[in-house]
């Protein structure tokens, strides 16, 4: 296989790819006939599956305003906009689901793929590394990340597998709040995903993401005013070691005390020193602050 039209193939002309080039790579072609249940997947096979999300990523945007324009206006997210297309990216998308002619197990439409993330993603860095992708993509002036499709293949999961109302931010600030693109990435390839999955009806079902969508705002929302926010001038630990008191709410007022009066750290732990007795015992707006 020529790997360097390959990746021109799928950065170019990414809905084409599996048909000019799949039956050349194993893992690939191993998707054409791979089942898959109709309820969620009426497009048909991984194969198809995969082709559809291709074609997604080609013009991402317009099939986003498509499928899910009024949704999300309804829930105030119609100024959603997505990155620029990359080559890691794109064979995140065509690799997402590589994992599962492995997997798969059931019979009759009611097919599972047990782990299909995980193994995929294994399965997607021995194929670029096989094919020397990176390499060929380095001839075309591309670039490919190796580790970043691997990442993206075995988080594809994420909010299909998430509540989206109890999750926390940390679990999706990891994900979604990043400064290396992976971030930005794995909405692409969600979307992606989403879009080429289709129901009975013949239509993709987007309320999941949408709701992800608001989620990721929101955490990203809180992400930046944490940044924005002055780091704390003593932490709850000082306050009970100096005032020799357990954890409750004495501590939380004695420092709420304390950055109300103090903008240095070194100043705000001498007067703690200094008023020991008062702040561990005494009414707090009685307790003059030092000077």
């Amino acid at each position: 296989m020529d790997a360097r039209a390959f990746v021109v193939d799928l950065w170019e002309r990414p809905a084409t790819v599996l048909d000019r080039h799949g039956a050349a790579v194993a893992e690939l072609a191993a998707m054409r006939g791979c089942p898959q249940p109709p309820n969620h997947h009426s497009e048909g096979d991984v194969w198809e599956h995969t082709r559809l999300a291709l074609e997604i990523l080609g013009d991402l945007p317009a099939a986003v305003h498509r499928f899910a324009g009024a949704r999300l206006a309804d829930a105030g997210l119609s100024d959603l906009a997505f990155p620029g297309r990359t080559l890691t990216q794109a064979l995140g998308v065509l690799l997402h689901d590589v994992g599962k002619p492995v997997t798969v197990a059931g019979d009759d439409g009611a097919w599972t793929y047990y782990g299909h993330d995980r193994v995929g993603a294994r399965m997607a860095a021995d194929l670029i590394a096989r094919l020397d992708l990176v390499a060929a993509a380095a001839s075309a002036g591309l670039v490919v990340d190796p580790d970043a499709v691997a990442w993206l293949v075995a988080e594809h999961l994420f909010w299909l597998n998430t509540d989206v109302g109890r999750v926390t931010d940390r679990a999706v600030a990891r994900r979604f709040v990043r400064d290396d693109g992976r971030d930005e990435a794995l909405r692409v390839l969600a979307w992606c995903d989403t879009l080429g999955s289709r129901g009975i009806d013949g239509l993709p079902h987007v309320d999941l993401l949408v709701a992800a969508e608001g989620r990721l705002r929101a955490t990203r929302a809180r992400a930046a005013a944490a940044v924005d926010r002055p780091p704390p001038l003593l932490d709850g630990r000082e306050v009970m070691q100096s005032l020799d008191i357990g954890p409750g709410p004495r501590v939380g007022a004695v420092l709420a005390w304390l950055r109300s009066r103090h903008t240095d750290a070194q100043a705000a732990r001498r007067d703690l020193d200094a008023r020991r007795e008062q702040l561990r015992d005494g009414p707090l707006e009685g307790v003059n602050p030092g000077r």
